[in-house]
């Protein structure tokens, strides 16, 4: 979980703040802009405001929208037409998905519905836990982007358990365009936040962009209020173009009977992933840190380096299951800590 810790702007600053919170993909996304052009602010967050709007319907599994109509179309296994919103999702998805060894796996949509993942929104849904002979059998199914044949705009698989999913992707696909979007207008100072995740451009007003890391234990809600002051536990700068996302085992879960069951689900097993409490990644592509983060948090301690490797990463921090942290060389250098921790340096080799 990150946040900003120093603000956008002080007595000296050259360029004023404006900033604008929406809602999408699940979560409120703050958007602040350095820039001494009102207008041009203004217009900019109208624009996003609408392409927010837009990727979260075009890329919603289950409501109304071109995603959940690829799902139906490739239940019937039969080829057609793309929308083109979703084709270079689909494209870039497989690459990541062979990239980390299927751990990256947005085929497993009637996994996540099988867990009930797609009603943690809903107050109302009182969740149960899945039997075990269904997860079995989704496993035994094994969909994978591998499944989805690729002819042209043409798609089609013969798994008929392939169901996308790009929730663990689509949030950092997004800030790399939405970020695009705004260099394209003329703002070259801008932090995108979203639930957590981030991408900057430019600088804050002569600096870089200074993000504090927050504990995972810090982020539940029943042990929030006593860790108040110990939050944040690392801070770290970021650079024109960079992102920084994290997956985590704190923010999307439920509990049945004292027990959490969060929402990274490894595709091995069926069930949420154990190894990890959280994963985060610097990367200038905000798509690959999204995807990244997650297939990290499912490696674990002991396989997380081979997959960066392939992911040709190179600032990763894994805190285990224990709350010992794992770090690259190059994010150690990168990164100050506050306090102490049990910090174990691994290089990617």
């Amino acid at each position: 979980m990150l946040l900003l810790l120093s603000g956008c702007q002080n007595s000296t600053s050259k360029q004023k703040l404006y900033q604008q919170q929406l809602f999408s993909f699940g979560t409120l996304i703050d958007i602040s802009i350095l820039s001494n052009n009102e207008p041009l602010a203004l217009k900019a967050f109208d624009t996003l405001s609408a392409d927010f709007d837009l990727w979260h319907h075009d890329w919603h599994p289950w409501n109304p929208g071109p995603l959940s109509r690829t799902n139906q179309l490739l239940a019937l296994q039969e080829p057609f037409s793309s929308a083109p919103s979703i084709l270079p999702l689909i494209e870039q998805a497989r690459q990541l998905s062979v990239k980390t060894d299927g751990l990256f796996n947005p085929a497993i949509g009637q996994l996540v519905r099988l867990w009930q993942f797609d009603q943690l929104e809903n107050e109302q849904h009182t969740f149960t836990l899945p039997a075990a002979r269904n997860i079995k059998a989704m496993l035994e199914a094994s969909p994978t982007m591998g499944d989805i044949i690729i002819d042209g705009i043409q798609l089609h698989t013969n798994n008929p358990a392939v169901f996308l999913d790009f929730g663990a992707f689509a949030k950092g696909v997004a800030l790399d365009r939405a970020m695009k979007k705004l260099k394209n207008l003329g703002i070259k100072n801008a932090l995108i936040n979203a639930g957590g995740d981030l991408k900057v451009a430019g600088k804050n007003n002569g600096r870089a962009w200074r993000i504090g890391v927050k504990s995972p234990q810090a982020a539940q809600p029943q042990l929030a209020a006593a860790r108040q002051q110990l939050s944040v536990i690392a801070v770290i700068e970021l650079h024109d173009g960079e992102s920084l996302f994290t997956s985590g085992d704190y923010e999307r879960f439920f509990e049945i009977d004292g027990t959490r069951y969060h929402h990274i689900i490894d595709p091995r097993t069926g069930y949420p992933a154990a190894q990890s409490h959280s994963v985060t990644v610097l990367a200038k592509d905000a798509g690959l840190a999204d995807a990244a983060s997650t297939a990290l948090f499912i490696a674990g301690p002991e396989g997380w380096q081979k997959i960066a490797r392939q992911l040709e990463l190179a600032y990763v921090m894994l805190i285990a299951a224990d709350n010992t942290v794992y770090l690259s060389q190059a994010m150690s250098e990168r990164i100050q800590f506050l306090g102490d921790n049990k910090i174990v340096i691994k290089d990617i080799e």
